[in-house]
């Protein structure tokens, strides 16, 4: 194991086994017991950031690159976080693989990296997730079977989407179970309602009449005993998929994990327009505040000119907005004219080059933790770079921050 100190107050957790769909949760005697809402304070962020850098050596002697979409859940002992990153001999090396990396700490400041992967990508060269596994997330179901107690949905790829014109990855979801929480096992081709390890959830099941599709950055939650899954979702049509027909949030549900059911894609409420549906936006992070019987996301939906500031070739964001729910499935409107919830700062310690997209929220029952990546252009490890939207390379690296909403 690599442990490493971090500075500053880190705290976060996600939902465990809770009322269904945001009910109203009520006593023998039809009292209401769901607590209100009550006033809320704004996300800070901690001191300290960037609060975890990528460049650390495990027993193989081998480094990680990078820390991408971070999932974080409060167990109720701990905080463990998962996120993608590349492993390899050296930053610039052609070995490196990618992988989905767990951390967790006790006392919020030193924290344990797991020196064995919790998944890596596929070493079948025919798999649908052989180039790129990425966006964990991670749900303990108490009343799951002993060897699938812990779920982990993934997005994975096996290239880039097979269409002229087309750089993107041609990400599909994946699922994979464990029993500790700390490695876990794809589903087999036996299992799976695909026929290929792994796979659970795929464009063209999402959006059966368009010609092919994607689906990305799933976010999972557990109420009464139901999975639910948000996700991020395309779809195109004609020959080359030339003509984009829906971009937004997806919304599906699975009693077991492996076989979902496509409640709305795209969510219409959750949309810039909801009679475009083009105009959705992606990496939810979802929570259920079980206390309050409420369902709160945040998205990123950024307009071109709104990012354009930010010259790094990744999947970027301006910051993140923030819808709530009683449902789970109607969501309140999203005023794009207000400030966001937590907004991209070039002065900001670990967010000199940008803020990538894929920012993470969780609940230990009090407060909200959010992590997100930053790409930073100060304390830079040796040879690490970024690339560059107008081509070629510049120093820099993708990094972890903190910000707290009502926590110490």
């Amino acid at each position: 194991m690599v442990t490493l100190l971090l500075i500053g107050t880190v705290a976060c957790g996600d939902d465990g086994n809770t009322p269904l769909d945001g009910n109203v949760d009520v006593g023998p005697d039809g009292t209401d017991l769901c607590q209100p809402q009550g006033a809320t304070g704004q996300f800070i962020r901690r001191a300290g950031n960037p609060q975890l850098l990528p460049h650390q050596t495990f027993t193989d002697g081998k480094l990680d690159t990078e820390i991408s979409d971070p999932d974080v859940r409060w167990t109720g002992q701990r905080w463990d976080v998962f996120y993608g990153t590349g492993h390899t001999t050296s930053y610039t090396s052609s070995d490196k693989i990618a992988v989905i990396r767990r951390a967790s700490t006790i006392d919020r400041m030193t924290w344990t990296i797991e020196d064995e992967p919790a998944l890596t990508q596929s070493s079948d060269p025919g798999a649908w997730d052989h180039a790129l596994v990425a966006a964990p997330t991670v749900i303990e179901n108490p009343s799951a079977p002993p060897d699938r107690r812990y779920l982990m949905l993934y997005a994975g790829s096996d290239g880039t989407f097979p269409y002229m014109g087309y750089s993107r990855q041609n990400f599909q979801i994946g699922a994979a179970f464990s029993a500790d929480g700390v490695t876990f096992t794809r589903i087999t081709a036996e299992q799976s309602p695909h026929d290929k390890p792994g796979l659970v959830l795929t464009g063209r099941q999402v959006y059966p009449t368009a010609t092919n599709g994607i689906v990305a950055d799933p976010d999972v939650v557990l109420v009464g005993g139901v999975y639910h899954l948000f996700f991020s979702s395309y779809a195109c049509a004609g020959p080359q998929c030339q003509t984009v027909e829906n971009n937004g949030i997806a919304h599906a549900t699975s009693a077991d994990g492996i076989t979902w059911t496509i409640v709305e894609a795209p969510v219409r409420s959750l949309l810039r327009a909801s009679a475009d549906p083009k105009s959705g936006g992606a990496q939810p992070s979802v929570i259920y505040d079980e206390a309050r019987c409420r369902w709160e996301i945040w998205l990123s939906n950024d307009l071109p000119v709104e990012i354009s500031a930010q010259t790094i070739n990744v999947t970027v964001t301006a910051g993140v907005w923030h819808s709530s729910s009683t449902n789970g499935n109607a969501w309140d409107s999203i005023n794009y004219a207000f400030a966001r919830e937590l907004a991209w700062s070039a002065s900001e310690p670990g967010e000199g080059l940008g803020m990538q997209a894929g920012i993470e929220v969780g609940n230990n029952g009090s407060g909200r933790l959010m992590l997100f990546t930053g790409l930073d252009d100060e304390n830079i490890p040796v040879g690490f770079t970024l690339p560059l939207r107008v081509g070629g390379t510049t120093p820099g690296v993708r990094t972890l921050g903190v910000a707290t909403r009502d926590l110490p």
